[in-house]
């Protein structure tokens, strides 16, 4: 994904989601496991996520990481049932620290409707297509896209386009991809 988001964002930004997105999930997936604690595990994986990027997006990701350290501090192991909680605190996180709403299309909006849909029992894949749909024909009110309001009107938000493929990259077996 890393061509398709850099297009992305370079349609209003400075064209390199794709790329910090690809250093950030390598630097966390370099990140060794703590035994026997998930709340430590991801204070690592925060470490190497701020570590591998100065972009708000990864300040953002990394930041939601250690919250969920914090929330998880001491467990040995992460239930089905958890990974709704991690994306409530990831979008939590992401709406105090980057002092954003709900509704001005940004990842948070995604994560929002990927929440919902874990919680309620409803389809991931369809949620997050769901959320970058609803947000077409409406400007980003955020970033530096937001300086462009009328231009943001016809794009998809990186943030949330690159949430969307990881949530099928999960949800979705390789064989079906298209």
């Amino acid at each position: 994904m890393e061509a398709t988001l850099n297009a992305a964002d370079s349609r209003l930004g400075d064209g390199d989601t794709g790329t910090m997105l690809a250093r950030l999930l390598t630097a966390i997936e370099q990140a060794e496991p703590v035994q026997d604690d998930i709340g430590a595990t991801f204070k690592v994986m925060a470490m190497k996520a701020a570590q591998s990027t100065g972009s708000s997006l990864g300040t953002l990701i990394s930041a939601s990481l250690l919250s969920a350290g914090s929330r998880f501090s001491s467990s040995p192991a992460l239930s089905v049932a958890d990974i709704g909680t991690i994306v409530k605190v990831a979008r939590d996180e992401m709406l105090s620290l980057g002092r954003s709403q709900l509704g001005d299309k940004t990842i948070v909006d995604g994560l929002d409707a990927l929440a919902c849909a874990l919680e309620n029992g409803s389809n991931p894949c369809k949620a997050v297509d769901e959320a970058l749909s609803r947000f077409r024909g409406k400007p980003c009110k955020v970033g530096r896209a937001r300086m462009w309001p009328e231009q943001s009107m016809d794009l998809d938000d990186p943030g949330m386009l690159a949430l969307a493929g990881i949530v099928k990259a999960i949800y979705i077996p390789s064989s079906q991809r298209g």
